[in-house]
């Protein structure tokens, strides 16, 4: 199920964008709702951290009178939980576009609002058929693939060579990835990553490794050995689950 925020301080234009995502949706039977919709960025960030990520979409306008926050400002923090997360932006003002390349955003589209009504209803249902396609598309290969986001483009590597994530100390927000062939800094979070990928496993709330490279637990230092020579550490609570992981791993 597609989630669909939306933040838009001009009230008609809000109930016009409401509309037209509530009929399409209802006419195309989409697998999509529109969540929340409110005209404060302050009551929109307290949303985030509860959406689900990889089903999250936010059209966003990009000048918001009645807040303190734009919609870049907020897009911002949306692109610290997740890279997977859909962007659309709606502005009044064109040269607003320059402010989202510099932040780095990768919003899916930027609509017009002095584009016509019937122009702006096929944008929209355009980018929610895409964002519902893009969502299938990374279900289907969710499991045989990890893919990440860097710098507005999309990388991926075989699931079976990846070896483990973790987090960067001192530098929210930022995970490490290291697999057979490579390592990569990006942004996402743990919990994000966890969610898409259960075969893996969290050996400590900084890391996820992939039991299949595992070559060694020592159960009385607590500490893992990876099959690229790496040491993690294992937390006490996690190290009776880890070995019951391993044990099933060799009995098949």
């Amino acid at each position: 199920m597609l989630n669909i925020y939306i933040l838009e301080d001009n009230p008609s234009y809000l109930k016009f964008l409401k509309q037209e995502l509530k009929n399409f949706i209802m006419i195309e039977e989409l697998s999509a709702n529109i969540k929340f919709a409110t005209s404060s960025s302050d009551t929109l960030l307290q949303t985030i951290e509860q959406a689900p990520p990889e089903e999250s979409l936010y059209l966003l306008d990009i000048e918001i009178n009645t807040s303190t926050l734009s919609g870049v400002e907020v897009a911002t923090a949306i692109r610290k939980i997740s890279p997977y997360i859909e962007i659309i932006f709606v502005t009044s003002h064109s040269e607003a576009a320059l402010s989202i390349l510099t932040h780095k955003i990768a919003p899916l589209d930027l609509i017009s609002k002095d584009m016509s009504m019937k122009k702006t209803s096929e944008r929209l249902r355009h980018d929610i058929s895409q964002v519902l396609r893009r969502l299938e598309i990374r279900k289907i290969h969710s499991h045989s693939l990890f893919s990440y986001t860097l710098n507005g483009q999309m990388f991926a590597v075989p699931l079976d060579e990846l070896i483990y994530i973790q987090t960067i100390p001192g530098n929210p927000g930022s995970l490490e990835m290291h697999s057979l062939n490579e390592t990569a800094t990006y942004f996402d979070n743990l919990n994000h990553v966890a969610s898409l990928y259960p075969t893996l496993f969290r050996v400590h709330k900084s890391v996820l490794v992939n039991p299949d490279h595992i070559k060694h637990l020592d159960t009385v230092t607590h500490l893992l050995y990876m099959d690229n020579g790496t040491q993690l550490e294992v937390s006490f609570r996690k190290l009776r689950i880890l070995k019951k992981v391993l044990q099933r791993k060799i009995n098949h």
